[in-house]
């Protein structure tokens, strides 16, 4: 979600004030780090297999011996932007300027790239809820992680977003595009030809 965010707001952003504009999911700490997007992930339900006992094997012919397996995991959970800045209009500004990212992605080529780089990800077949965008407020804070008096100001809006990753035996994460699903095992006959599933 960091790098899809980043790739929209670059120095080709179509409004100059948030070119180059910092994506993380580190609080900014930096006064040259305002105005920011801070990214949390919150999860949600449980971490689980897509069924019961589930594996899905790979092609023999690759192996060089038994299929290599493969386990494929589904998640859920919340994702949050925090816009914040140092004036109560910056940060005004800059809900409107994500909330157009979210809402209006698809209809524009300058903010198309927010929702193309999530539903195209290699490692992460994810969708997200973009027909319910979770505005959770604004806030103030009358301090500074520098140590100045100055105000911070805060804007959160949210998406729900669900998914499938698939790991190999190793725990490491498997391109999507690397697994091709059969309906049929290679101990069963095909089901398309005579001979096959009754």
């Amino acid at each position: 979600m960091v790098e899809a965010m980043k790739s929209v707001f670059d120095g080709e952003y179509p409004n100059d004030d948030f070119r180059n504009l910092k994506v993380s999911i580190e609080f900014p700490k930096a006064v040259e780090d305002y105005p920011s997007i801070w990214v949390t992930y919150t999860p949600s339900g449980a971490l689980q297999p897509a069924g019961i006992h589930h594996f899905e094997e790979g092609d023999p012919r690759d192996a060089g011996g038994p299929p290599k397996r493969f386990q494929r995991w589904r998640f859920q959970g919340a994702i949050s932007f925090t816009g914040v800045a140092m004036t109560s209009l910056e940060r005004d500004r800059l809900h409107d300027e994500m909330v157009r990212v979210m809402v209006f992605g698809q209809e524009n080529p300058t903010t198309a790239t927010f929702r193309a780089y999530i539903e195209n990800n290699e490692f992460l077949a994810m969708n997200a809820n973009f027909d319910e965008i979770d505005q959770d407020g604004s806030a103030e804070t009358p301090t500074t992680p520098w140590g100045t008096d100055e105000m911070i100001y805060e804007t959160t809006v949210g998406i729900v977003v669900f998914g499938e990753f698939v790991s190999d035996g190793t725990g490491e994460m498997v391109p999507l595009r690397a697994i091709e699903v059969f309906p049929y095992t290679d101990r069963e006959p095909d089901p398309t030809t005579p001979g096959g599933w009754m």
